[in-house]
């Protein structure tokens, strides 16, 4: 079979309500390396990216259509199994061309998704190499490793692959093939603190993560990570082509290394670019936070998930809450704004733990932020818990339900004793708590945030008043 041109499908990440109120621009990198190993290998490319253009699993059929082509690539997370089901069928019904799945899905879901689905390829894992083997061998994918196939209605697994890319050596993707002003104008650069006033691009200089946190699902097993010098040479071209002034580094972790960010921050520091970026608490100190600020940070995120020390260790987290106290307390000090994760209702989950969560932003005088309630997800050890527990009777009823809800509005796997229905009016209740601790402790911050949130209602009132007007 002689293929030689590629369609690289990135679909949208649809919500619950109206689709295009959370809008996320990020550049997608990993077809984005994609488009340039094709290329060099021979190969003809487009790219369809749904989530730059908002498309529903929907509405992206028509857009396929109109492009011809050999075989189709998908890039795709668990929570995306039904865009992929969606897709897959149109593209054989009418094109009849092969179709391979890469990303999380294909990952850590291969068998599920080529025994219910028209895709006839999973990558599993990295997929520069076993990507561009596929396209060279489709006849005899038996000889590529790191793959799962479909063949006359079986399931076939190969060798894992054991051939890596550096990640110094990925080429710069091509470019041409996106729409870049969307991604650079309308992204959302990091926000922990970052404003978007600049130019901004989300660039990822590692895979994985060094930890292992029971709820994560990571996207690769192995932790790797891009050198400084690297770093600052793309950096350097973001700036010089694209004129951007932020950059949000979209890693696990970036800071996952002191020795190798004690290397780039001079480098950061060079180029005048504003930046922010997720870290951890218990590697951050007053020295390192001081080098962090200085080079240029203007936001970290930190997965605080919880104030409860015995949620932690439930969590596999690797943390203690003094560690979240001393780390929260400094970065403040510096000024840096912070962007905290919290999850609600993780295994252990009570009364008291929720308490802890109130006392620990209480400690801290932080005004928090919206919990997420956890939801099991593909990859990570709580999920193979709920298999294995039966927690989890229908994978594709899950995968199902988390594609619009994933964290927000359902309670998917309930691991309190509370009832289904209490869950996210006990989360309410625990962020207002945590809010109105942070407000009464200043009459001007009661005062700004009172009128803030006068302002929103205002400006909610006026656009649902020119939408009736509109739509009359």
């Amino acid at each position: 079979m002689r293929l030689k041109n590629v369609l690289l499908i990135h679909p949208m990440h649809e919500k619950l309500g109206d689709s295009r109120e959370r809008i996320s621009m990020q550049f997608p990198w990993g077809i984005g390396y994609l488009t340039k190993y094709y290329q060099t290998a021979g190969y003809n490319v487009r790219v369809l990216d749904g989530q730059c253009m908002q498309l529903t699993k929907d509405e992206i059929l028509p857009w396929i259509d109109k492009h011809d082509f050999d075989i189709a690539g998908i890039s795709a997370f668990s929570s995306q199994f039904n865009s992929v089901k969606l897709i897959a069928e149109h593209i054989k019904k009418t094109h009849r061309t092969p179709v391979i799945v890469g990303g999380a899905l294909s990952t850590y879901q291969p068998q599920l998704t080529l025994k219910n689905t028209d895709v006839d390829v999973c990558v599993i894992g990295d997929g520069e190499i076993s990507g561009i083997e596929v396209l060279d061998h489709f006849d005899e994918l038996d000889r590529v490793k790191g793959i799962a196939f479909r063949k006359r209605g079986e399931v076939f697994f190969t060798q894992p692959q054991d051939k890596f890319v550096s990640l110094d050596d990925l080429p710069m993707p091509d470019f041409s093939l996106f729409e870049m002003d969307k991604y650079l104008s309308e992204g959302r650069p990091f926000a922990g603190g970052l404003a978007a006033k600049d130019r901004s691009i989300r660039f990822i200089t590692s895979r994985g993560c060094p930890y292992s946190c029971h709820f994560c699902s990571k996207s690769a097993r192995t932790y790797r990570a891009m050198s400084p010098s690297k770093v600052h040479n793309m950096a350097a071209f973001f700036k010089n082509e694209f004129k951007i002034g932020e950059i949000s580094f979209g890693d696990e972790l970036f800071l996952a290394s002191k020795s190798r960010f004690r290397e780039l921050a001079p480098q950061l520091k060079s180029l005048g670019l504003k930046w922010g970026s997720q870290a951890r608490v218990n590697i951050v100190d007053k020295e390192f936070l001081d080098l962090i600020k200085w080079s240029g940070c203007e936001g970290l995120g930190y997965g605080i998930e919880t104030g409860s020390q015995k949620i932690l260790d439930n969590m596999n987290k690797g943390i203690t809450v003094e560690q979240i106290v001393n780390a929260m307390a400094y970065t403040k000090k510096l000024k840096i704004p912070m962007k905290v994760q919290l999850i609600f209702g993780y295994p252990g989950e009570d009364e008291a733990t929720v308490q802890e969560t109130i006392e620990l932003f209480r400690r801290v005088d932080h005004p928090g932020r919206r919990f997420v309630v956890i939801t099991p997800i593909p990859g990570s050890q709580l999920y193979a818990d709920c298999i294995r527990q039966g927690r989890i009777k229908d994978e594709i009823a899950h995968l199902t339900a988390i594609e619009k809800s994933f964290g927000w509005g359902k309670v998917h796997v309930n691991f309190t004793k509370w009832p289904d229905d209490e869950i996210y009016p006990r989360k309410h209740a625990a962020e207002a708590a945590i809010e109105n601790n942070y407000q009464n402790r200043n009459l001007f911050r009661r005062v700004k945030y009172f009128t803030k949130r006068a302002k929103r209602r205002i400006e909610r009132t006026i656009g649902k008043s020119r939408k009736k007007r509109v739509g009359s």
